[in-house]
């Protein structure tokens, strides 16, 4: 009986576990302070909006002389905002394999965690029944490892326990 919970609770854990880590970083991100560099990167841009909007009200000796010292202004803000949108970018990429790793990395430990348990308790029964309780066309598969008759081994319970939780999440889910 106490496999019976144990690989249960680990078949649920192992489903559900990887999405509730992946949600909790989406969430956790909405808490965190901007950066330094964000805020450096804005400051940047605000001065260069001021060093065009300056170069705008400016009297100046020429028509060409304006011009080019408005494309100049233009263009530091033009890169500037380059630079912040890459830097958005290369945030959202960094955070998303985050994201990714975290959710295999879970999963694979919990489904490694199952294998051990089922490896180390493979020539156990998970549950015996009676002889009134028939399993004819799936005895022999349902106790392989154990040999038991009429018997639920624990590869056979993880299985089934991995399946239908992973098909009810799947249906919940959506």
């Amino acid at each position: 009986m106490q496999l019976f919970i144990l690989i249960g609770l680990m078949c649920l854990i192992n489903t559900i576990l990887p999405d509730f880590i992946r949600n909790y970083l989406k969430i956790s991100r909405f808490w965190k302070s901007t950066t330094n560099a964000a805020a450096q990167m804005q400051q940047e841009l605000d001065a260069a909006r001021e060093e065009l909007d300056n170069v705008h009200s400016a009297q100046h000796s020429g028509e060409y002389a304006r011009k080019i010292k408005t494309m100049r202004a233009e263009r530091k803000v033009a890169d500037v905002e380059a630079k912040i949108q890459m830097s958005k970018k290369m945030e959202v990429l960094k955070q998303s394999s985050i994201d990714t790793v975290a959710y295999y990395a879970s999963k694979v430990l919990f489904s490694f965690i199952v294998v051990i348990v089922c490896a180390r308790n493979r020539n156990s029964a998970v549950m015996i029944f009676d002889d009134s309780f028939n399993l004819a066309p799936l005895g022999g598969l349902l106790s392989f490892p154990t040999g038991i008759y009429n018997a639920i081994s624990v590869p056979a319970w993880a299985f089934s326990c991995n399946f239908t939780f992973s098909l009810l999440y799947g249906l919940v889910k959506k």
